[in-house]
């Protein structure tokens, strides 16, 4: 017997149709089409969010570009310990209960393998057919069976380089023998459980740092991970706001000169674009604590300041209407920061520049 299509009580014609670009250029009705075709396809009729949560409450590097490396604000003040999986469950029945949630990400300024019982927050997710992403800088592996037996959909492994002197220097604290002696472990594990978790290598991409790109290349891709480069960043919003604004540490001077995309000329260039009159970071993700706290954005720092509410107190609309209305905000669009964090051909174009001018 067919399944029979419901009308959900919260549904909004015009919002679901929004959603799909296919049917706004058809422009179809909305009620008519979720009940013959879009219920039985699986559409989601509700905004669609990227979930960003630390499940533990600090990182095992000091890698300087980072939040914590930099030690930037009050880190004492951060809320210690771990997600318990408990917290975890009725944090994603309200986003359930809410809205569409594209993903669930384990991570943001800290290190979620450094959690004792990873696993079984995996399972939380999982058990809710939703899509859970993990990004590790793998200097720690307590059980790779348990963790891929969960299942998680994408692990992405975040380093720097193929030699100890060379990774040193972005992932400051960490050991890359040791990183890359976890992945082989990490390949041995996925084999024997026969895991269908993608895993791949992002290797960040400094000035200093593009001839070992090949070497950790083949190395990922002899232990079967996918591979991909990425430009490295100066990550905290409230710094690059200071640098534009001639504020810049001397030891933030001494970060930057160290980008294969120099940040005055990306700036230059993200500065003078029309600004968008929304944020994706704003607009399309979530980012909680390990308390549950939501915190400004994916971009921004830790300082009080940035704390929303916690998650579970407050209506998302409502903890969406207080986002937005952050001064941070402004002036992070004003430079067009979201556009710096996301990859562009003329940004490519300079780092190939600024890599050949070494």
């Amino acid at each position: 017997m067919k399944k029979k299509a419901r009308l959900p009580p919260d549904f909004d014609p015009s919002l679901y149709v929004s959603l799909h670009p296919d049917l706004v250029a058809a422009k179809v009705d909305g009620t008519e089409h979720y009940l013959n075709q879009g219920f039985f396809e699986g559409r989601p009729y509700r905004k669609g969010y990227h979930f960003h949560i630390d499940v533990f409450s600090h990182c095992n590097l000091r890698c300087p570009s980072c939040l914590v490396g930099s030690k930037y604000g009050n880190i004492k003040a951060w809320p210690r310990g771990l997600m318990a999986p408990e917290l975890l469950a009725k944090i994603l029945d309200k986003a359930r209960s809410e809205c569409h949630v594209q993903t669930v990400a384990f991570f943001n300024w800290t290190e979620p393998l450094l959690h004792p019982n990873l696993p079984d927050l995996v399972r939380e997710v999982k058990v809710r057919n939703l899509f859970c992403m993990l990004s590790s800088n793998l200097n720690v592996l307590r059980d790779p069976e348990r963790l891929l037996a969960e299942n998680p959909d994408l692990l992405r492994i975040s380093l720097s380089g193929f030699t100890q002197a060379m990774y040193e220097i972005g992932h400051k604290g960490g050991n890359i023998e040791v990183v890359k002696r976890n992945m082989e472990r990490l390949a041995k594990a996925h084999a024997e459980a026969s895991a269908k978790t993608k895993i791949e290598v992002v290797y960040h991409r400094y000035r200093y740092n593009h001839d070992e790109i090949a070497p950790m290349e083949r190395f990922a891709r002899s232990l079967g991970f996918e591979f991909r480069t990425q430009l490295a960043y100066l990550t905290v919003v409230e710094k690059i706001i200071e640098f534009f604004e001639g504020r810049a540490t001397p030891q933030d001077q001494e970060i930057i000169s160290r980008l294969a995309l120099p940040l005055d000329r990306a700036l230059e260039i993200t500065s003078r674009e029309p600004q968008a009159s929304t944020c994706y970071l704003l607009e399309d993700n979530v980012v909680l604590d390990v308390k549950g706290n939501v915190m400004l954005c994916s971009g921004s720092s830790m300082e009080s300041v940035n704390v929303i509410a916690n998650f579970l107190e407050l209506p998302l609309k409502e903890l969406q209407e207080l986002r937005r209305e952050k001064t941070l905000c402004r002036s992070c669009m004003k430079l067009g920061l979201q556009d710096y964090f996301q990859a562009s051909p003329e940004f490519e174009r300079i780092a190939a520049e600024t890599i050949a001018a070494r």
